[in-house]
């Protein structure tokens, strides 16, 4: 897996500040919430890079500088009883680079619907990992991701469940009940 410098400053860019909008006003909980941001937003993008690059594709983070800053607007506005995030994605380029230029990829709904799948998915395996973890530390990891999970599986483009329903309809509503049950069973 490929990173550039520039992507590589933009990720860094965007966890922590994540992790600090997640952690206002208890910086205290910095580290906590460290885990939470690397399992549930960083594993999620990195997981569709990995699957994009996997079916020849070219796969980047960008970073959303106006998301980010009104995020840390709200935040602050809020004295952090809000969180909005919204830093940016993983770009897909349906090509790839090579020696004598670039090779167009044509990306089926298929292989749309595994892309997509792969980042719900990652949340939905840290939520059932962190679930067996005892004590706060891994029920804030396991229902974070769960929530993520349920929020990237909504049928709304450019969301993830957009996608995979149109791959397999049959997949997003497992997922989505998976999801949805673990929140439940948590918040109750």
């Amino acid at each position: 897996m490929e990173f550039t410098k520039q992507e590589i400053k933009e990720i860094a860019i965007s966890v922590l500040v994540i992790t600090f909008i997640f952690s206002f006003p208890k910086i205290q909980k910095f580290p906590v919430y460290l885990i939470v941001v690397i399992t549930a937003f960083l594993f999620h993008e990195l997981a569709h890079k990995f699957i994009a690059r996997k079916f020849g594709c070219a796969a980047f983070y960008k970073i959303w500088y106006p998301g980010i800053i009104f995020a840390l607007l709200i935040t602050f506005v809020s004295f952090g009883s809000f969180k909005f995030i919204s830093p940016g994605a993983v770009v897909i380029y349906p090509y790839t680079f090579g020696r004598w230029g670039f090779r167009v990829v044509s990306l089926t709904a298929s292989e749309m619907g595994i892309i997509a799948f792969a980042g719900p998915a990652t949340n939905l395996f840290f939520a059932l990992v962190f679930a067996l973890v005892p004590g706060e530390i891994g029920k804030i990891v396991a229902l974070t991701n769960a929530w993520l999970a349920l929020f990237n599986l909504l049928p709304i483009k450019p969301l993830d469940g957009s996608k995979i329903i149109l791959w397999k309809p049959w997949v997003w509503l497992v997922m989505f009940v998976i999801s949805l049950v673990f929140i439940i069973f948590y918040l109750v």
